[in-house]
């Protein structure tokens, strides 16, 4: 059973502590504030320890030494281990029988990023152990986290300054965190967060044009991101600049038209805006599969043309959209 956190928030607040948490999903600032909470319940007034272990850059000995050996100075410790799957031969096994008979006055914390991961391991832990949701949460309930982020901040808001924050940086709760905390840095002692800081400070305004582009061409709106398109080159972007987000488009599209209707979950390679990532589904009903990869070979030879000779970045663009749309 996956548990919310909320929930295992509000079973620490009420000093309902275990000494074992799986966290799962690959949202860093979401995982921050779940070991913060668990961190100022667990240490109170007395010294903190957290200790962070990663599989990637330690083996798997060095791990469980690390967990098991004993500091006379130390009276509590909190180890975090990101992926413990990836930990291979008998520190795995080992792994899971401190995890059933955990150490006094210990607590560890099992990160797994990957939420469609598969494993022995991870089977064999979630037997016993409920895991805590940490993925990045839904657009929906992206307000939510902007309003609680711009509170921890010492900060107040309204409506709009909160969508714009979501329109730009709504791909994960910890690129919102990011936003909001440069823009709180920027304006100073001065509590009100108004929407021309936003503007001013996140780069909203070419962040915008860039994700109205996108909609438009995923929708396949030919005039509006004809109009759309010039408009960015002309005052914001360059065809260089621009290939990036397009190709990521185009991408995402071709990664959902292969995934869909296998039994694959559908995950992104690169964040786009939360506003055009939410309707890459209804973009996918529009392209069949040859346009797509029609999409992608116009581009590889864009960006070949960019770089070995001169090209006019408004001409590229608008070819580029009337060979895609239409």
């Amino acid at each position: 059973m996956i548990v919310k956190l909320k929930q295992a928030i509000s079973e620490i607040n009420q000093d309902v502590l275990s000494s074992v948490y799986l966290l799962k999903g690959n949202d860093y600032y979401i995982q921050r504030v779940f070991i913060d909470q668990l961190s100022i319940k667990f240490f109170g007034s007395s010294q903190v320890e957290i200790v962070h272990l990663s599989s990637e850059d330690m083996t798997g000995k060095e791990i469980i030494d690390t967990i098991t050996t004993i500091d006379l100075f130390t009276a509590k410790k909190i180890c975090v281990i990101r992926n413990p799957q990836k930990i291979k031969g008998k520190a795995s096994p080992d792994l899971i029988k401190i995890c059933k008979n955990p150490i006094s006055d210990n607590i560890l914390v099992l990160i797994n990023d990957d939420w469609s991961s598969k494993s022995s391991f991870l089977n064999k832990i979630e037997g016993f152990i409920n895991p805590i949701d940490v993925q990045t949460p839904f657009v929906r309930d992206m307000k939510k986290w902007a309003k609680y982020i711009i509170k921890q901040k010492g900060k107040i808001s309204n409506y709009n300054v909160e969508e714009y924050f979501i329109a730009t940086a709504g791909d994960s709760v910890s690129h919102l965190e990011n936003e909001i905390e440069k823009v709180c840095l920027l304006i100073g002692e001065r509590k009100n967060i108004e929407i021309n800081d936003v503007k001013r400070f996140s780069g909203w305004i070419r962040q915008r044009h860039r994700w109205e582009f996108l909609l438009a061409l995923g929708n396949k709106e030919y005039s509006k991101a004809i109009q759309l398109g010039k408009n960015i080159i002309i005052k914001n972007e360059s065809m260089v600049t621009l290939l990036i987000p397009i190709f990521t488009l185009f991408q995402e599209l071709l990664f959902y038209k292969i995934k869909v209707g296998t039994n694959h979950h559908y995950g992104s390679y690169i964040p786009i805006p939360a506003s055009v990532k939410k309707r890459i589904p209804v973009f996918a009903k529009l392209y069949k599969l040859e346009e797509i990869q029609f999409a992608l070979n116009k581009l590889e030879k864009i960006d070949k043309r960019q770089k070995t000779e001169y090209s006019n970045d408004e001409t590229e663009l608008i070819q580029f959209i009337n060979d895609v749309i239409n």
